[in-house]
């Protein structure tokens, strides 16, 4: 039997949760929150892009097939799709956002010395999605691609 940790709780844990916390309370993320959280909000929808889920329902789907392993990831309990999709309706993105901005400058002190480097960048490096959106062409008439 495994005797160590999930490869997504090794991962999760590069993220300084302290730091998470004080991008929260900077904008009022837990406010009125009784246990679904910003952290687990945000280690859901991680899960979610990790494990290449499709949609929101997709990923909740695969989190409750392996709710047994919930616990361990540090999600607890899932929650209902009602419960996250409202907390993504709610919750400020610019708690996200900020948290990619401080990773985004971890990773260029981490690597700023770095000779080994085959490419030197010396303007700023955006991160875009572009994932594709499947849609209904009979009601999405615009979006042929």
């Amino acid at each position: 039997m495994n005797q160590d940790r999930y490869i997504f709780s090794q991962l999760m844990a590069l993220i300084s949760y302290k730091q998470f916390q004080t991008l929260v309370n900077r904008h009022f993320g837990d406010y009125k929150v009784r246990d679904f959280t910003c952290w687990k909000q945000y280690l859901c929808m991680v899960f979610g892009q990790l494990t290449r889920r499709e949609s929101l329902t997709d990923t909740m789907m695969c989190l409750k097939s392996n709710n047994h392993k919930m616990y361990h990831v540090g999600i607890g309990e899932v929650v209902a799709l009602s419960t996250i999709t409202k907390a993504n309706e709610r919750r400020s993105y610019l708690i996200y956002e900020e948290l990619c901005m401080l990773l985004i400058r971890e990773a260029q002190q981490l690597y700023i010395d770095d000779d080994d480097l085959e490419i030197r960048i010396s303007n700023d490096v955006f991160a875009i999605d572009a994932t594709t959106i499947d849609l209904c062409l009979s009601s999405f008439y615009w979006a042929i691609f």
